[in-house]
């Protein structure tokens, strides 16, 4: 005869067995999708004030205002800066005889605008290196757009709208809303941009973003990196981030920039240096190879749970996701 307390005993498996499976599945899920939870929460992880408090001193360049600092890189470059902004944000304008180029839009936070136009009377054409919040968040500011022309930039035009999708802005870390604007310019990897006396390469280079771009200027031997390369965090943890394509575009990008080439980033700042324009050289490059190289083997130790860290030189280090997520 079954008694009462064995039944309650069975069902009481039954109910401990499925909460067990339920969690292992949860547990599952999470781990499949963690870029996804860890864009969502990261804002309650790591809170932070969009704009410092304190003025900016810089090392080099001028503050222009109490927000922006403009620094001139050579005749027809200058670098304009977001020193007080948390994420301290460079942006470039690149110029010919007949137009200029801005690479990267700022972050929307302060008009970029009025800088632009205090430093020259040219037609301005913007383009973003990838579709982050913190770099295309002024670019509605702008007529004349240029985007890489990929089918995954194709496909976020809707009814002649270029609408980045919620985990390729990832603006919700801000509370931002999605753009939306008219692309004016689509330019093929491998294709150029004529200034008029200068003209600039426009690279496709994933890793960071599978979208991400990247402008190669012969006649001043400069890489405009955007975040594929800066000093500091590079970030490979995110949605549609790929550590294979870190490799891929980095052996790429060593197979065919001069070794003399001075790459300019979108983040600043380089370790004791204050603020100034962010810069690299190729040695970097050759230095995240190894790294990448050596993580891939099982060389090189991570730190952490989620993102993993591992360091690359003095001045860089990688974050990276699960091997099947952000592989």
């Amino acid at each position: 005869m079954k008694t009462k307390t064995g039944r309650t005993w069975r069902a009481l498996r039954k109910v401990m067995g499925l909460a067990v499976l339920t969690l292992v599945l949860l547990i599952g899920v999470a781990l499949k999708l963690a870029p996804y939870i860890y864009t969502e929460i990261s804002s309650w992880i790591e809170p932070h004030a969009i704009v410092d408090a304190a003025p900016a001193v810089l090392a080099r360049g001028t503050m222009v205002d109490d927000y922006w600092a403009v620094e001139r890189l050579n005749a027809g470059t200058f670098a304009i800066g977001e020193p007080r902004y948390y994420q301290r944000n460079y942006s470039y304008l690149i110029l010919g005889t007949k137009r200029a180029l801005l690479f990267d839009a700022g972050s929307g936070t302060r008009d970029i605008l009025p800088i632009v136009k205090r430093l020259t009377s040219l037609p301005v054409t913007v383009m973003p290196s990838h579709l982050h919040y913190d770099h295309m968040g002024g670019i509605t500011r702008f007529n004349a757009i240029a985007l890489i022309d990929l089918p995954a930039t194709r496909a976020d035009v809707h009814y002649g709208q270029f609408i980045p999708t919620r985990y390729e802005f990832v603006g919700l870390i801000d509370d931002l809303v999605l753009p939306g604007f008219q692309v004016s310019q689509w330019i093929h990897p491998g294709n150029w941009i004529d200034l008029g006396g200068r003209r600039l390469q426009v690279l496709s280079t994933p890793g960071h973003t599978p979208t991400s771009a990247a402008l190669f200027d012969p006649g001043y031997t400069q890489f405009f990196a955007g975040d594929f390369i800066y000093p500091g965090q590079l970030y490979a943890q995110l949605p549609g981030a790929s550590r294979s394509a870190y490799r891929s575009t980095t052996n790429a990008l060593l197979a065919s920039l001069p070794h003399e080439t001075t790459i300019w980033s979108a983040h600043c700042c380089r370790p004791g240096e204050g603020i100034r324009a962010p810069y690299l050289g190729v040695g970097d490059l050759i230095a995240l190879q190894l790294a990448l190289d050596r993580f891939s083997a099982g060389h090189l130790p991570a730190r952490g749970f989620y993102p993993r860290k591992f360091g690359v030189n003095e001045r860089l280090e990688f974050f990276t996701g699960f091997p099947w997520t952000n592989e």
